[in-house]
């Protein structure tokens, strides 16, 4: 049976819907997509922000610890664990934008304190189209990931086969984070804790507004993929129950949810179809296809872009039947 249902949203910052193979039948479904990897970007930290702490005078930027089995690893004033980017060719910063926010920069200002426990001759600083200086070590500038949220994890280790932790000595750590560290989200917490927080405020602009929720579109060597209203690749986190949200604080930041308005509903014949949605923190709506709720992966700066595919073996795009692409991007 081939689905042509509309659904009205009566209220909405900007018209949208689906159109694709929704799990092997072909779907329209009308709705509002509050968040984007642009909204993300607005929302997440920057490196200014927490997740960047502002270096005090006498507080080195950065230092050498414990991270997991990665062993000794370079983390930031706070603890967290920091990474280099292979894709910065000769030394050279090319994370800005959606990336940064993911990804933010660890920045200094002049007259910072070396880090100890590294050869001098080998700390350096890069600029960045702010105007800011990134710190640098060896031959690479060193970045935060949003989805560490304590010291002592290394989710972002490994991430599109690009992202590693580095050494005291300047050299990337290519070794596996521990199996401990691979879930980029904390476990909802039990009734008795804290209710995890509210995702952030999604900006005005989720997309083209004529554009569809969800959609198709070829990705690399994905094939067809389920993704946004802006073009950018959706993925399901293997650690979500069937119909579920896992992912919240740290990691909404680094994953943002694929949101809908309040007033979305999901008909009988939609259902069907494999659409419907879940209640997230603060009220929203997350779109679920099939047995998977959808996210974006701020990393991705463009549409084509699946950097977030495979990451910590959790993260996967999904194909027109609802199921998970396996394939390397």
């Amino acid at each position: 049976m081939k689905l042509r249902s509309y659904l009205a949203a009566p209220i909405a910052l900007a018209a949208a819907g689906l159109f694709l193979a929704g799990c092997g039948q072909a779907s329209q479904v009308t709705g509002t997509p509050a968040i984007s990897p642009a909204a993300a970007a607005a929302a997440a930290p920057t490196s200014a922000s927490t997740s960047s702490p502002t270096k005090a005078a006498e507080v080195a930027p950065a230092a050498v610890a414990e991270a997991g089995t990665l062993g000794q690893v370079l983390v930031g004033a706070n603890g967290n664990t920091l990474y280099a980017f292979t894709k910065d060719v000769d030394g050279i910063s090319t994370c800005f934008d959606a990336c940064a926010a993911a990804w933010p920069a660890v920045t200094v200002t002049a007259g910072f304190t070396p880090p100890a426990g590294v050869d001098p001759a080998l700390v350096s600083t890069v600029d960045r189209p702010d105007g800011s200086q990134q710190l640098k070590i060896g031959k690479w500038p060193l970045y935060f990931y949003a989805g560490d949220g304590a010291p002592g994890e290394t989710n972002g280790q490994g991430v599109g086969g690009v992202w590693f932790a580095q050494a005291a000595d300047g050299t990337l750590i290519k070794g596996d984070a521990p199996a401990a560290d691979a879930a980029a989200a904390p476990a909802p917490a039990p009734a008795a804790e804290p209710a995890p927080a509210a995702d952030p405020a999604p900006a005005p602009d989720a997309g083209d507004p004529a554009g569809p929720v969800v959609t198709l579109a070829q990705v690399g060597n994905l094939g067809e993929v389920m993704v946004g209203a802006n073009g950018h690749t959706l993925y399901a986190f293997t650690n979500d129950p069937e119909k579920q949200s896992s992912c919240f604080d740290a990691c909404a930041k680094a994953w943002p949810p694929l949101t809908v308005g309040a007033d979305f509903t999901i008909t009988d014949e939609l259902q069907a179809s494999g659409a419907s949605t879940i209640d997230r923190p603060g009220g929203t709506k997350q779109l679920v296809m099939g047995k998977w709720a959808l996210y974006y992966y701020t990393g991705d700066a463009a549409p084509g872009e699946a950097n977030g595919q495979g990451s910590n073996d959790k993260w996967f795009a999904v194909d027109a039947n609802c199921k998970l692409v396996k394939t390397a991007a």
